[in-house]
């Protein structure tokens, strides 16, 4: 038994790493306005979250550098059934919320300025998209009640439970393909990207939800039957908790906001990860299954462990139900030349995102081949 504790816990020496994780994402937001309490500067610090996450995390990222080991075969089936790695996902639920209500309170009763509430408000989104949506996204690939049901609840917290249809029935299915709005073309600008994917995915969501009703049965023009509905109805619930705790109507800008900046962020995670990537159309008019090519891979290791290992992208889709414990690298798969902190900054300027990402896709491109395709992934 000790020998098996021990292979274990060397399979995975950075499973602290995640619990720590989960404290540095959640404290900039405390820490800047415990500053701002002490120091003043309200509007300043304000903004110490989004500079902690996309200009700090960034620095360390590239001084620790990456990390390509993947878990021991042998060790796979019991990190899997570890209820320490599937309870930090559920843990982040109630501290999600109380965040985000928290934040509501802070926004309602600090001396902020017009600079100062933006700033809180893309603070907020920043946590609402690294504990919520990301969390999320974990969550609802799993098959159990309790974690699909806590994704959803995750969702609510930003306005954004269709996320939860769409990203499974949609995104899942058709990443790679033209019919896919999560997935970003060659040369398409981020901005564009952000306008397509915000107007297509919520609608899309619905009609996927109904076809789910019909095929279960039932008919499928009844909207009050749709999953989602119970999702937005919790939206509701935090909106209006928002605007009680706040004590006016600034709550509901608070929520709205924040919610937007994480909506916006997961979407600008998606360009990263397809940019540019296309699975082929085979002769008989479907296209080639799903496979670690069909994605961007990172192994910086500062970031996978903030984000759970989303960046090992490219064996997630390949994989949709494995756990983030046990995510894979893959020597095939496209390669990012950074993580998803610099690749976020880099992608809101795209000049320099396409010099510097373009030739990465023509090179993946010519490298790569049909034989590639039927790489083991088992």
């Amino acid at each position: 038994m000790s020998h098996a504790i021990a292979a274990l816990v060397s399979a995975s020496p950075y499973r602290w790493g995640f619990l720590l994780s989960i404290v540095v994402a959640a404290l900039p937001p405390v820490v800047s306005a415990w500053m701002a309490g002490r120091l003043g500067h309200w509007d300043a610090w304000a903004w110490f979250p989004p500079v902690f996450y996309f200009v700090i995390i960034p620095i360390i990222d590239h001084l620790v550098g990456r990390d390509t080991r993947n878990p021991p075969d042998a060790t796979v089936p019991q990190l899997e059934h570890s209820l320490f790695y599937a309870a930090l996902p559920l843990a982040c639920v109630p501290l999600q919320i109380g965040l985000m209500l928290w934040g509501a309170w802070v926004f309602a009763t600090a001396p902020f300025g017009p600079i100062g509430a933006a700033g809180w408000i893309i603070s907020m989104g920043c946590i609402g998209g690294i504990l919520g949506i990301n969390i999320a996204h974990e969550l609802i690939h799993k098959t159990s009640r309790l974690e699909q049901w806590a994704g959803g609840l995750l969702l609510s917290t930003v306005l954004y439970g269709s996320f939860k249809i769409e990203h499974v029935y949609g995104h899942h299915v058709d990443v790679a393909t033209p019919r896919d709005t999560s997935t970003a073309r060659p040369g398409q600008t981020v901005y564009a990207f952000l306008a397509r994917a915000l107007r297509h995915n919520i609608p899309k969501a619905f009609a996927l939800d109904r076809a789910r009703a019909v095929r279960r049965g039932a008919p499928g023009n009844r909207i009050w039957r749709s999953e989602l509905l119970v999702w937005y109805a919790a939206s509701a619930f935090w909106a209006l908790a928002c605007v009680l705790i706040a004590g006016t109507w600034q709550g509901l800008i608070y929520f709205a906001g924040q919610a937007l900046v994480a909506v916006c962020l997961l979407e600008i995670i998606n360009y990263i990860e397809h940019y540019g990537l296309q699975r082929r159309l085979l002769a008989d008019g479907r296209y080639e299954r799903v496979n670690p090519r069909h994605s961007w891979n990172s192994d910086f290791l500062v970031t996978n462990l903030l984000l759970f290992n989303l960046q090992r992208h490219s064996d997630h889709h390949a994989h949709p139900a494995r756990r983030y414990q046990v995510l894979r690298h893959f020597d095939e798969s496209p390669q990012l030349p950074f993580g998803y902190a610099t690749a976020v900054v880099l992608a809101l300027c795209p000049p320099l995102w396409r010099r510097i990402m373009d030739p990465c896709v023509a090179r993946y491109a010519q490298t790569s081949s049909p034989d590639t395709a039927n790489t083991s992934t088992a």
